[in-house]
C-alpha cells in the first residue's frame, strides 16, 4: 500500500500539469457533419481544481471547408469582455474575458460559434495563446491545456439531433455603467466602462445617448458605442443613457445622472417652462377680463 501511495505522489510531483491544470475543451472530440448544413461548437473551461478570472486566447479553423457564421456569448462564464468574442481574420476568433470572484467548475461555457460546412474534407479547430490568470490577488498565470477538435466533412447523409431553437424573450441583466479618467486613455479625457451579461443568445450592440435635456431628452439620436467610449461632454453636465440591446431585440437601458447638473438658469427646459408659464397666465388673465368687460 505504501509503495502504491509513493508511485501515485512521486506522478503528481513530476507531472503536476497533467493532474490538475485547468482545461479548455469543446463539446465533443470529433465533429462529423454534412456538407451545406449549419453546426454549433461551444467551448468550455474545466477548472475544477483551479479558480479561473480571467481568460484569452485566439481560435483558429479551417476556412477552407467552414464558414463562420455566428458567435454567441449567451450563459457564459465570462462576466466582463476586455475583447468580445469576434472574427479577427478569415479563420481566427480572438477573446478576452475577466470573470470577477473567478471559476470553479467542470463546464463553464466560455461561447458558441456556428459554422457553415461548406466543402467536403477534413479539418480541426486549435487554440493558440491560450493563457490564464488565477484569482489570487496576484494575476498569477495559471497552467492551462488544450486539445483540437477534429472536423470531418462529408457528403453522407447523417443523422444529427435537430439543432434547438433558443426564445430569448429576456432583456440584458442590469449594470452600472461607470465614468472614470486614466491619463492613458483618450489623452485623459473623461470616459465611459460599461458591460452587462443576457442569458439568451448574448449580446448585440449597445447604444449611448448623451443630452443635457430632461423633457427633451428622447429626441437625440442613439449611437452605437464600445466601452470604453469616450464621453462627448466633457464638462459632465449631460444625462447618459446606455443601451444593451441582445441578439433577440431585448432591451435594457441604464441611465447615469449629471456629475456637474446645469444651474438652473443655464437650463433651456427651466426657460421654456417659465415662458409658456407666462403665457398661459396672460391668456387666462386676458379672457377673464374679456368676460368681465361683457358683464
Amino acid at each position: 500500500m505504501k509503495k502504491v501511495l509513493f508511485i501515485f505522489l512521486s506522478i503528481a510531483f513530476l507531472f503536476p500539469y497533467h493532474l490538475f491544470a485547468a482545461e479548455i475543451f469543446y463539446d465533443a472530440d470529433t465533429r462529423k457533419v454534412k456538407a451545406n448544413t449549419e453546426f454549433e461548437v461551444g467551448v468550455f473551461l474545466n477548472a475544477e481544481s483551479e479558480n479561473i478570472n480571467a481568460i484569452e486566447g485566439i481560435l483558429r479553423f479551417p476556412a477552407d471547408i467552414l464558414e463562420f457564421k455566428e458567435l454567441n456569448d449567451g450563459n457564459s462564464i465570462v462576466n466582463f469582455w476586455v475583447e468580445r468574442p469576434s472574427r479577427r481574420v478569415e479563420n481566427e476568433i480572438i477573446f478576452s474575458g475577466i470573470t470577477p470572484g473567478g471559476f470553479v467548475g467542470k463546464r463553464g461555457l466560455i461561447f458558441r460559434i456556428t459554422f457553415l460546412a461548406k466543402n467536403e474534407g477534413n479539418g480541426k479547430l486549435e487554440m493558440q495563446n491560450i493563457k490564464a490568470l488565477l484569482n489570487d490577488g496576484n494575476g498569477t498565470a495559471a497552467d492551462i491545456s488544450v486539445s483540437p477538435l477534429k472536423i470531418i466533412i462529408t457528403s453522407q447523409d447523417l443523422s444529427l439531433p435537430p439543432k434547438k431553437e433558443t426564445k430569448d424573450q429576456e432583456p440584458p441583466e442590469s449594470f452600472k455603467p461607470e465614468i472614470a479618467r486614466d491619463p492613458a486613455i483618450f489623452d485623459g479625457k473623461w470616459f465611459l466602462v460599461f458591460a452587462t451579461q443576457d442569458k439568451g443568445l448574448g449580446i448585440g450592440r449597445y447604444e449611448i445617448k448623451e443630452t443635457r435635456s430632461r423633457i427633451f431628452g428622447l429626441f437625440p439620436k442613439w449611437i452605437s458605442a464600445e466601452s470604453p467610449y469616450a464621453l462627448r461632454d466633457q464638462k459632465l453636465k449631460s444625462y447618459i443613457f446606455v443601451k444593451a440591446v441582445d441578439k433577440a431585440g431585448n432591451v435594457r437601458i441604464e441611465k447615469i445622472l449629471p456629475r456637474n447638473p446645469l444651474r438652473w438658469y443655464e437650463n433651456y427646459e427651466n426657460w421654456i417652462i417659465i415662458i409658456l408659464g407666462l403665457v398661459i397666465a396672460y391668456a387666462i388673465k386676458k379672457f377673464l377680463w374679456k368676460r368681465h368687460l361683457k358683464k
